[in-house]
């Protein structure tokens, strides 16, 4: 017969062999980037717009290059950004806006993709209450051709607003109240990839509210 204290021994050596191969596997798959599943964006609607923090800055630099790709269907070709109180060239997104130079009372920026599609975004450049902000989704409704709705819940309040224009280009427009910040995104495309232009928008949105967000 063997010697029970010796089969103790060789059991307990077996034991602490695995457990340190089980522990040395675990960490060769929390260290490997391609061993677990991809993150994903935030859906819009569950963006916890009252826990955003967004400050009124020059925020270019701060959304992330895969952001910009993914809203303009490809890699930007050209980027443009203003500060409060510059002349900046009107954008061509219909009729109803005038040529020419305006000055803007606002920190934004925009990306054109070779295909022409264009993401924007900006925040007011200063602070905005809820009565401004009801005020401005008022002005919004009467824009044409364009509808304007309150889903989904973009800041609060937030307005969405889709335009389809006479050149067969289409605009998807989320503008919101974030603590005293209005923000607007938008992402202005060929009218036929309408299908998966809201979808872009919404995440190109989510993105930027996510890198301006100076919370936690």
């Amino acid at each position: 017969m063997s010697n029970p204290s010796a089969r103790r021994a060789s059991l307990a050596l077996a034991l602490a062999l695995a457990l340190a191969l089980a522990l040395a596997l675990t960490s060769c798959a929390a260290d490997d980037p391609d061993s677990g599943p991809e993150a994903t964006p935030t859906p819009i609607a569950k963006l916890e717009s009252t826990e955003l923090q967004v400050p009124r800055i020059e925020f270019c630099g701060l959304v992330p290059d895969g952001a910009v790709s993914d809203a303009l269907g490809g890699k930007a070709e050209d980027e443009a950004s203003w500060s409060n109180g510059e002349e900046v060239a009107l954008p061509d997104d219909g009729p109803d806006v005038p040529e020419g130079e305006d000055v803007v009372h606002e920190l934004g920026c925009a990306w054109t993709g070779a295909s022409g599609a264009t993401a924007r975004a900006w925040v007011f450049a200063r602070p905005v209450d809820p009565a401004f902000a009801r005020a401005a989704i008022r002005s919004g409704r009467g824009d044409r051709p364009c509808r304007t709705g309150s889903l989904p819940a973009f800041g609060s309040p937030g307005a969405t607003q889709t335009c389809r224009f006479p050149d067969g280009r289409e605009r998807v427009r989320h503008a919101g109240l974030f603590g005293q910040t209005w923000l607007t995104c938008e992402v202005v495309d060929d009218a036929s990839k309408a299908n998966d232009l809201r979808s872009r928008t919404d995440e190109w949105c989510v993105e930027v509210a996510n890198a301006l967000n100076t919370a936690g």
